[in-house]
């Protein structure tokens, strides 16, 4: 029994450190290589760890030939965007402008139940919100809500001004092409508070205010009078 346990402890041991040196990449949605190497490591430190006639060694072995092909084709996936493709996949666009695209549904072997699932869980209401619904290469669902139904925020406002960039997650744009555009576009600062024009700014803002609430003391004095 104490052999069992020791051989599971040593083989859990070396899993986890095959782990950590890959990174958080292993850690994360897998896609379909990663799920491969991830299922054999699971399969070997179980059959290592039960099996007393495998010595330690070859267990070690097949962990380290795992890690060096994980290794190896994130490095590959990482210089090649056609490579990547092959290995990682492409992400699939299912909702286009608030309509089902039926025939990359059809490819992915998606339903509609599932879809409608997926949007129900990042809380759609109506898929008209829906700019792009896109199949990530990880399994996972993203949605992109069109303009007028995203969420307010500060810059809507006006509280910030900030020049908007062209790279738009939506375009599912390759990397050479994300690359580019960064490049293309300068960093732009945060433009200098002119004090004179927000005061002014706040001036008008006051009197407009007081001249509401003079409005709305008349009525009551001439009812009063």
């Amino acid at each position: 029994m104490l052999d069992f346990v020791i051989r599971a402890v040593v083989m859990y041991v070396m899993a986890l450190v095959m782990i950590r040196l890959l990174g958080k990449r292993a850690l994360g949605e897998l896609g379909p290589f990663d799920f491969v190497v991830m299922t054999g490591v699971g399969h070997t430190v179980v059959s290592v760890a039960l099996d007393r006639s495998i010595p330690y060694y070859e267990g070690i072995i097949i962990l380290a030939t795992l890690a060096g092909l994980e290794y190896m084709m994130s490095i590959m996936a990482l210089k090649s965007q056609r490579l990547s493709n092959i290995i990682v996949g492409k992400p699939v666009v299912l909702i286009e402008n608030g309509r089902i695209i039926r025939e990359n549904l059809a490819r992915e072997k998606c339903n509609v139940d599932d879809l409608m699932q997926e949007l129900r869980k990042q809380g759609i209401r109506d898929i008209d919100e829906v700019e792009k619904g896109i199949l990530e290469s990880c399994g996972g669902f993203s949605v992109i809500l069109k303009e007028e139904d995203e969420p307010v925020t500060r810059r809507d406002l006006g509280l910030k001004e900030v020049k908007r960039t062209r790279i738009r997650t939506s375009d599912l744009a390759g990397r050479k092409e994300i690359f580019i555009q960064q490049d293309q576009e300068s960093c732009q600062d945060e433009p200098e508070l002119n004090l004179p024009e927000v005061l002014r700014e706040i001036v008008n803002k006051l009197q407009t205010i007081d001249s509401r609430l003079q409005n709305l003391e008349n009525p009551r004095q001439k009812e009063g009078g």
